[in-house]
This record gives structure tokens, C-alpha cells and sequence, in this order.
């Protein structure tokens, strides 16, 4: 059973998120209620003991989550490799085989061509559309 699981489109190991939990919760409701019982004592007016207190909370909410990131480390691995021309035909193959479909490019917007030059991705746009209509 995998312990991995979607959480607000990314996804987490269920056993960290658990501890990260916990770990704030641990630190930051004790370290409200101590704020709230010293600031009650100490200040005369007491909404201004609570939000000191908050204030106090927050912070000790803060701190478990840089303990949690520090604890926690990311399991994704990014790689970034070069991308070539043939890279960019086998995609364009991959889609046109998962019946991807594609407008001829010179039918485009002008900015939207500019920005698959600057992409280098119009002329293999325009290949992949040449041989799909020889094709049909």
C-alpha cells in the first residue's frame, strides 16, 4: 500500500504529513496556552493579552514549520535534460498517437507563432502538420 497521497495537487508521503501535523500541533497549542496564562497575568487588557498571545502562537507555528521542512525532505526528483529536435518530434509522435490534434501553425495568432519560434517548436509544428495531412 502506498503511503503517498494528493494533497492540494501535490503529493506527499502520509507518514510525514502526519508528523508535520502533529509537530505543529505540539508545539503550538502549549506554546499559546503558556502565552495566554503569562500575558493574562502580566498585561492589564486582556484582548491585548489574547492577541499577544496569538501572536505568540503563530510564531511557535512558524518554527514547526521549519523543524518540518528540515525533517521532512522532498523525494522529487527534477531532472532537466536539453531538449532536441528529435525530443520534440517524438512528442509531437506521442501526441498524434494518443489522437492529439493540432491546428495548422500558420492559422496561429502572430504572438502565438512568435512564441513557438522562440520555443522552437513552429517548424516542427508545421512538419508534423505537413505529414498529417500528406498522410490523411
Amino acid at each position: 500500500m502506498s503511503r503517498l497521497i494528493e494533497v492540494w495537487g501535490d503529493t506527499v508521503d502520509s507518514r510525514h504529513m502526519t508528523g508535520a501535523i502533529a509537530l505543529g500541533i505540539g508545539i503550538a497549542t502549549p506554546s499559546f496556552l503558556l502565552a495566554r496564562r503569562i500575558f493574562e497575568g502580566t498585561v492589564e487588557d486582556q484582548s491585548l493579552a489574547q492577541s499577544y498571545a496569538l501572536l505568540v502562537g503563530l510564531a511557535a507555528c512558524l518554527v514547526a514549520a521549519f523543524i518540518s521542512a528540515r525533517l521532512f525532505k522532498p523525494k522529487r526528483v527534477v531532472t532537466e535534460v536539453e531538449s532536441t529536435l528529435e525530443g520534440r518530434r517524438e512528442a509531437l509522435a506521442n501526441i498524434a498517437a494518443e489522437g492529439g490534434e493540432w491546428t495548422d501553425p500558420a492559422e496561429l495568432d502572430p504572438e502565438v507563432q512568435e512564441e513557438l519560434r522562440s520555443l522552437g517548436l513552429y517548424d516542427v509544428l508545421v512538419e508534423a502538420h505537413r505529414d498529417k495531412e500528406v498522410s490523411a
